[in-house]
């Protein structure tokens, strides 16, 4: 039988084991997976990295969606779990891989929404927004789960200082939402942009740090920028006299 009333409903009331783990659920936190039931509808065209409780709902809202996962079992376990509570998994694709080897060889399309939820270890986050965020359409919709994991986290600090994409409210307390509002590009050279932090000379070692963090501070200010170029200038009129 066709599933009637709300997904998200369903899967509280019985959660399914995807991944392999029992009947042990490892799925998009419930507060995510009620946004997308909210939010996606038919002919969207959809992506995530990872799969699971996630690709159940795309599937349900008649989303054009592609799901990569490393495991070639899960699409038999997801397309099951379809057919057991009556959703119809016709319209979404399974691309077997690691995302950061399946995405660059990936046949783009322009997307409304991508989900980032496959491997967390640095920097596979980053790539998998890197791959994708051209194609996001302009007022597309990039979710971003598992935020507060420092990979993830850095990501949604760079996306705040880039001026093509929105950070929206946080949606339950493990997921961000970022809206793409321009095709641009962020810029090729850093420009003072906080990413996950001030700027640091940690890793260089104790006696030197302190030195490396005065003479920055001393040649970044007004007065030591023009300093610089003063003594720059004398160097270049050096040289054409020797010339």
């Amino acid at each position: 039988a066709l599933l009637t009333g709300r997904l998200t409903d369903d899967l509280r009331s019985s959660p399914p084991g995807l991944h392999g783990a029992g009947d042990e659920y490892w799925g998009l936190a419930w507060a995510a997976l009620e946004w997308l039931e909210d939010n996606v509808s038919p002919g969207m065209a959809t992506l995530e990295t990872g799969s699971g409780s996630s690709t159940l709902v795309f599937a349900a809202r008649g989303a054009e969606h592609e799901a990569i996962t490393p495991d070639p079992a899960e699409e038999k376990r997801i397309r099951g779990e379809c057919d057991r509570r009556g959703i119809p998994s016709g319209g979404v694709r399974f691309l077997v891989g690691p995302s950061h080897e399946v995405l660059p060889r990936w046949e783009p399309r322009p997307l409304d929404l991508v989900l980032v939820d496959g491997a967390h270890g640095f920097p596979y986050p980053i790539l998998d927004w890197w791959y994708v965020a051209p194609h996001v359409r302009v007022g597309g919709v990039v979710l971003l789960d598992d935020a507060y994991m420092p990979p993830v986290r850095v990501l949604v600090d760079a996306l705040r200082e880039q001026p093509a994409w929105e950070v929206a409210a946080p949606i339950g307390h493990r997921t961000v939402a970022v809206r793409k509002v321009t095709d641009e590009l962020p810029t090729f050279d850093w420009s003072g942009e906080r990413l996950g932090g001030r700027m640091s000379f940690g890793y260089l070692p104790p006696a030197r740090r302190a030195a490396a963090s005065i003479r920055h501070r001393a040649f970044t200010t007004a007065l030591g920028l023009r300093v610089v170029a003063l003594a720059r200038r004398r160097s270049a009129l050096r040289w054409r006299k020797r010339g």
